[in-house]
């Protein structure tokens, strides 16, 4: 451990005197700005992490008391680190709608789905009760995508109807399809349930398989199975019903009508598939809560030091919130402490910060640091603070999340790095502390659209995740572990022997790259077609 301790250091030290000088010009396209910067202690990380995946927090839920200490203390943590609040105030409120189902009864041709074990799902409305029903249509992957000529509608009318819909998208492999094995944007179930919403549809089912969702259902109920938050906004349409439903139990059902829901799906996979009216209508009936909160980004910044450029910022973004606490859970343990997802991650975003601010007399551009809130429930906070904001003011985004706690890696990636001149940053940076660049092996599950910097990427912004890579030196791949194993149970723990030396390696990537982007005179820029649609339009 110590030995690599002095290593990281002294990469850090020789990759910034490469890349910034301190006295004469700087090279061509580079602006001036040096010295070595400190490595960050195993203590300074641990003093966050563990706090925000306290049981004292429980669960960090947004509108709870854990989530308004999460947020008491990020702001805390900003005064201390000498940060001034954005826009007169550290704390950025926006108004949420939450509903909480208690039970849940969807029919669908006379069979009954069990709540939480066959169907989940949100009825957001106000009421005690509700009842609601129309048409069952099943519409494929539910995706209008005008760059790959694809179109599941086909115009037919679903208002007023419960269209089916499958998750993920079509052409995984070389097909030549949306972008092969990697998903985009509209093979997500948040994009599944907007365009449904702009079709008219009453409600949405969205169909789980572990293989097309990338998670088992444990992930859906636990997800869903408590409180569900939207934006005001999101809720304005017709779609009175968002839920999900088992591909087991859709089947049994499809069977009873003489359907095989094979044949359905294997016809979805081609462009000339159009629309299924199923046969028999599905009810919707239960019981409900529904509250409106106030949710609070918290967001410091340190301003940049040019006073030409300091009106341009590098955004530096984690999530603070996770999954609250379960009370209907077996065992003691019902509390989603987040300790990856995403206190490790509010760590390194933290002391990423740090290190800059001790620098903040060369930096040209100013750092916003955004400690957002209610990612969980679909990237409200980080849409929230994108949406009022104006695109042409941020150089770029620069995200963490479910940040690495373990030992050293080989490498760094950056999920979504692709898309934009951030990758060729990166890369750099890599080689600067003598790793390599790696790309992440699970973006066949959408992860650049699951994460905040998806909100700022959709505004027009370059936007990355950024993250040591997956190669680690004892080589067990210990992120895969997680995603496939503890994230979105209570099993996401602190656990005081982390080495987090993976953590520290994140962060010095993280320091290096705003430098490399703050020194460079040329913005990041897009460098390819995006997947996905982008809109610039602010409040």
């Amino acid at each position: 451990m110590k030995r690599y301790l002095m290593t990281a250091a002294a990469a850090l030290a020789v990759a910034l005197s490469s890349c910034t000088m301190e006295s004469g010009s700087p090279p061509p396209g580079r602006r001036s700005g040096g010295g070595p910067l400190r490595t960050v202690s195993r203590r300074e990380i641990q003093s966050v992490v563990e706090l925000l995946s306290s049981d004292l927090l429980e669960g960090r839920a947004p509108g709870t008391r854990g989530g308004e200490l999460a947020e008491e203390y990020m702001r805390s943590l900003f005064k201390q680190f000498d940060m001034e609040p954005y826009e007169g105030d550290y704390f950025q409120q926006f108004t949420l709608r939450g509903f909480t189902t208690l039970d849940l009864v969807v029919q669908a041709n006379g069979v009954r789905l069990a709540f939480l074990d066959d169907a989940v799902g949100s009825f957001v409305r106000d009421g005690a009760s509700f009842s609601l029903g129309g048409q069952a249509v099943f519409v494929g992957y539910g995706i209008a995508a005008d760059a790959w000529s694809w179109d599941d509608y086909k115009g037919a009318d679903v208002s007023g109807k419960i269209v089916i819909c499958r998750v993920n998208e079509p052409g995984p492999g070389d097909t030549g399809l949306f972008e092969g094995d990697a998903l985009t944007y509209y093979g997500r179930w948040t994009y599944k349930i907007e365009e449904a919403a702009r079709r008219g549809a009453r409600g949405i089912l969205l169909v789980h398989t572990d293989d097309t969702a990338g998670y088992g259902w444990h992930v859906v109920r636990n997800s869903w199975g408590g409180e569900e938050l939207y934006l005001p906004s999101q809720i304005e349409d017709g779609c009175e019903f968002r839920g999900w439903v088992r591909e087991k139990k859709l089947r049994e059902i499809l069977s009873a009508v003489g359907r095989d829901l094979g044949e359905l799906c294997e016809a979805s996979e081609r462009r000339d598939f159009e629309p299924v009216d199923l046969g028999f209508a599905v009810t919707i009936t239960g019981r409900g809560e529904s509250r409106s909160l106030i949710a609070r980004n918290v967001v410091g910044v340190i301003p940049g030091a040019d006073p030409l450029l300091r009106e341009k910022s590098i955004v530096l973004s984690a999530h603070i919130d996770h999954l609250g606490m379960n009370e209907s859970l077996p065992g003691d343990d019902r509390i989603f402490n987040g300790a990856i997802d995403n206190g490790a991650a509010v760590a390194a975003m933290a002391m990423t910060a740090k290190l800059l601010g001790e620098r903040r007399e060369e930096l040209h551009y100013s750092v916003i640091v955004l400690a957002c809130q209610a990612e969980e429930a679909g990237l409200l906070g980080s849409r929230h603070f994108a949406e009022t904001i104006d695109p042409g003011s941020v150089v770029c985004n620069i995200n963490f999340e479910s940040t690495p706690v373990w030992g050293p890696s080989r490498s760094i990636l950056g999920v979504g790095a692709e898309y934009s001149t951030l990758e060729r940053t990166l890369e750099l940076v890599a080689s600067d502390l003598g790793l390599g660049y790696s790309m992440f092996s699970m973006a066949d599950r959408g992860f650049f659209y699951r994460s905040d910097q998806f909100s700022f990427a959709r505004r027009g912004i370059p936007a990355v995740w950024i993250s040591a890579g997956e190669d680690f030196e004892d080589g067990f791949n210990h992120a895969l572990e997680f995603f496939t194993g503890a994230y979105h149970t209570v099993d996401d723990e602190y656990d005081p022997l982390w080495e987090l030396a993976s953590t520290r390696q994140t962060i010095e990537a993280a320091v290096l790259l705003a430098l490399r982007i703050d020194r460079e005179t040329a913005r990041p820029a897009w460098k390819r077609a995006l997947p996905f649609p982008v809109d610039q339009g602010g409040e």
